[in-house]
Formats: structure tokens, C-alpha cells, sequence
């Protein structure tokens, strides 16, 4: 994951009601290491790390589609609708940065042995 979206901005994070500058600064600096983390539990409870099969990472992406609408709709406007647009603009390049930390070649089938 991209230290880009360890930023609360980028996810169009905002703070609600007013804050004190310590719990804006606590929370900023708690809110990328909490993503990994949770980053990191999923991959391991879905068993990324070992992704044998297409159908492995056609299960894995809906369940990830899933994961993700579901939190969105749950979330209020404006905070949803920012979250939306986020997304919509930087997917398809957040896809092929993470193909090449992979190592995978754009026009590559799949992923080489011990790779994702």
C-alpha cells in the first residue's frame, strides 16, 4: 500500500466537530499504521499470501468489492460521496503501481511463483 493512502486526505478523512490539536495530531499519526495493520489481518485471514489460482483472486476481489461497499454505504454524506470520487479517480493507477511493486507485467496472465 502506498504511503499516499496512509493519509487520511487521501481517503477524504475528516475530522468531525472540533478537535484539540493533539487528537487531530494522535489521530493522523494512528490512522496509517491502523490501515496496514488491518491491511495485514485480511490478507492473512483470507490467505493472500499463498493465492494459488485465478479463482482465488476472483473470490478475494469480490469479497474485497463487498468489504468495500458495505462500508461505504454505511458511511453518511458528504463522507461517502468523498470516498467515492477518491476511488473512481485513482484505482485504475493505484492497480498498475501495485502490479509493478509485484513485479508483474501489465500484459502478464499471473502472478509469478511466490509472488502477491
Amino acid at each position: 500500500m502506498s504511503a499516499l493512502r496512509h493519509n487520511p486526505a487521501y481517503w477524504g478523512a475528516a475530522l468531525e466537530g472540533p478537535m484539540t490539536s493533539e487528537a487531530e495530531t494522535r489521530f493522523l499519526k494512528e490512522f496509517g499504521p491502523r490501515v496496514a495493520a488491518l491491511v495485514d489481518r485480511l490478507q492473512k485471514a483470507a490467505g493472500v499470501h499463498e493465492v494459488r489460482t485465478r479463482a482465488d483472486l476472483d473470490i478475494l476481489a469480490a469479497a474485497a468489492m463487498e468489504l468495500l461497499t458495505s462500508a461505504l454505504a454505511n458511511m453518511p454524506e458528504p463522507m461517502r460521496g468523498q470516498r467515492v470520487k477518491a476511488l473512481s479517480e485513482t484505482l485504475a493507477a493505484d492497480v498498475a503501481k501495485k502490479r509493478e511493486q509485484l513485479g508483474l507485467d501489465v500484459l502478464q496472465q499471473t502472478p509469478p511463483k511466490g509472488s502477491a
